[in-house]
């Protein structure tokens, strides 16, 4: 911020200070991210968007400053959400359906959409997520459960920080019910729409409270991945999670299912991993050079699509342990790929969109790819 901005703003906050509360409030508004509303984008094109989601024949994209971009017309245009309540930076974004859908991220927001991403209600944010860790704590103590201290204290300093911690990855079966992951550990539940939250991170054996990026489930199994080579797993629909042994000790940024039995995991330094949907049985993904991968989408039911920092796709199918470089054409560093309708992709990097068109090499049968040659 120059010191014009610092000056206007220094403005606007001592005229609040001398008004009324409601004046004061209003002021806070202006200056707060979380209480303002997303930021008009000039070029949503050009857009740093993080995350990309299909609602029905729609795409709606969330990223940078609260920007929320919808597309009716397979990526060719886009123009901006009529109501998103929020500027921070939107991480996440999943519907369950044509008119119902999920975001998350920066400060702890949480939004849900009733309209196909037209407008936007936000349903937590880290302030109250904070005061709910702290109760739950508290009952805990209470009823004198093992890891009560260790919750206390982290419920504490979370109250004490503020809405300073992002939410990271969500998973939603349906309109009422959604998981979410973010720093510190942060794990919330719904099963009411948002209406109320529950803490689940005293589920966790994650007493560094690190940092957790990625959810997904395969029917009642859940995998949450995060820094540091955790991984976790729950085979009855969240009540319980295990940490599992990882065959590395770096982050995992990205997942993705693959098909019916099978998780695929990836992260730092090109480390990928497919992982049985039980939790067990660990496979090295090669063929790949050592860049941080950021996503990794579903191309089919037994095909995965990996996207890296260096602008690189790559495919896997559940037939081979090696991946295969797809044909694209160059690209920034990209935040996640969207597969359409009709098969053609839309990959979002940190320069904006890119229309891909059919990636024909990304699923070719086994017997070209066994080998990860092309």
């Amino acid at each position: 911020m120059n010191m014009r901005a610092h000056l206007v703003v220094g403005a606007v906050l001592c005229t609040a200070l001398a008004a009324s509360p409601g004046a004061l409030a209003q002021a806070q508004a202006l200056t707060d991210p979380m209480q303002r509303e997303a930021v008009a984008a000039r070029r949503l094109d050009k857009a740093v968007l993080l995350s990309a989601a299909s609602a029905g024949a729609r795409v709606v994209a969330v990223g940078e400053r609260g920007i929320v971009a919808l597309s009716d017309d397979q990526g060719k245009t886009w123009r901006q959400a009529k109501r998103v309540p929020t500027s921070v930076t939107l991480t996440i974004v999943k519907f369950v359906g044509e008119k119902s859908g999920w975001a998350a991220g920066h400060g702890g927001v949480v939004l849900h959409t009733g309209d196909g991403g037209e407008s936007w209600v936000l349903k937590l944010d880290g302030l109250r997520a904070a005061q709910l860790m702290l109760q739950h704590a508290q009952a805990e103590q209470q009823r004198g459960a093992p890891n009560a201290a260790a919750l206390l204290n982290e419920a504490q300093r979370l109250v004490q920080d503020g809405a300073d911690k992002p939410f990271f990855d969500l998973e939603a079966s349906d309109e009422r019910h959604a998981v979410l992951v973010g720093a510190a550990g942060l794990v919330f539940s719904t099963a009411d729409g948002g209406a109320s939250w529950q803490p689940w991170g005293g589920r966790f054996d994650n007493p560094r409270a690190l940092n957790l990026y990625a959810i997904r489930r395969i029917g009642a199994n859940l995998l949450v991945a995060g820094e540091q080579g955790l991984v976790f797993h729950s085979a009855d629909d969240g009540a319980t999670f295990a940490r599992l042994k990882s065959p590395y000790d770096g982050s995992w940024f990205t997942a993705a299912r693959q098909g019916e039995d099978r998780f695929v995991v990836a992260g730092l330094r090109g480390n990928a991993y497919r992982l049985g949907a039980d939790g067990n049985v660990w496979t090295r993904i090669g063929g790949v050079p050592p860049v941080s991968f950021m996503s990794a989408a579903a191309a089919t039911a037994d095909c995965t699509v990996l996207a890296n920092q260096g602008g690189q796709l790559f495919s896997v199918t559940t037939r081979q342990d090696q991946a295969r470089r797809v044909d694209a054409q160059p690209l920034p560093p990209v935040t996640t790929t969207l597969q359409l309708a009709g098969g053609a992709w839309l990959a979002f990097t940190m320069n904006g969109i890119f229309q891909l068109g059919q990636l024909k090499n990304a699923c070719s049968p086994a017997t070209s790819l066994d080998s990860g040659k092309p």
